[in-house]
């Protein structure tokens, strides 16, 4: 459901071609992972680490690697979640694909556009109760945070839940995250962290503790994980 207050349109004219594709490709998209991930058996661990800061604070941040975004689009389906897309033709098509799980995209980046993006992440995390980031998006490197999520819950002052996602049985693309493309039928486990709390100020020293925590304790669940189950990325 779109907010008020908030742009979720990009601010770029496209091509006639490009119109075209966007109105094919994220339905066929969408419908492929939809048909896959039917299939897959989500195993929820830690859910009561995000209710209580739900329980709360009424509103929570989300962390999560780019590789994970396609189990989280499926996870996270139906929950009016909110993430961040850029102007570009590539983030068109992506906030296309996401209004197929009910899930928004505000536009901006970590790149070009950092600060709109983070200023409309802030108007969503008052109004909706999971706002998404994905911390080394859109061009990594992998498993790097970069400082948006501090700079975001120093400003929101909301706790930060890491969210690592590790399927069981899937091809890996060659792609800068290494996308996992999942097997049919397989078991994908979604495990929430331990909450971080957001900086004590906006200062670059606190930002940057906070960052650090969450590329840290994101990296340690999902390599634990991994680990448990014998998956070698």
């Amino acid at each position: 459901m779109k907010l008020p207050g908030i742009t979720y349109d990009s601010n770029l004219k496209f091509s006639l071609a490009q119109r075209a594709q966007l109105l094919v490709v994220p339905p066929l998209f969408s419908g492929a992972v939809r048909l896959l991930l039917s299939t897959c058996r989500l195993e929820i661990r830690g859910r009561e680490r995000v209710d209580q800061v739900l329980e709360r604070h009424g509103h929570t941040l989300v962390a999560i690697w780019h590789e994970s975004m396609l189990a989280a689009c499926w996870a996270n389906r139906g929950r009016n979640y909110h993430t961040l897309t850029s102007h570009s033709f590539d983030g068109e098509v992506a906030a296309h694909v996401l209004r197929h799980f009910e899930i928004e995209a505000v536009r901006g980046s970590s790149s070009k556009g950092g600060a709109e993006g983070l200023h409309q992440l802030q108007l969503a995390a008052r109004q909706v109760e999971w706002v998404g980031f994905t911390l080394d998006g859109p061009r990594g490197p992998r498993r790097i945070a970069k400082p948006g999520i501090g700079i975001l819950a120093a400003r929101t002052q909301l706790p930060v839940v890491p969210l690592a996602i590790v399927p069981l049985r899937a091809k890996r693309l060659r792609s800068w995250d290494h996308l996992p493309i999942p097997y049919p039928f397989s078991r994908i486990i979604c495990a929430f962290g331990e909450p971080i709390p957001p900086p004590p100020s906006s200062s670059e020293e606190d930002v940057e503790r906070t960052r650090l925590a969450v590329e840290q304790g994101l990296n340690r669940l999902q390599e634990d994980i991994e680990a448990e189950v014998g998956v070698v990325v």
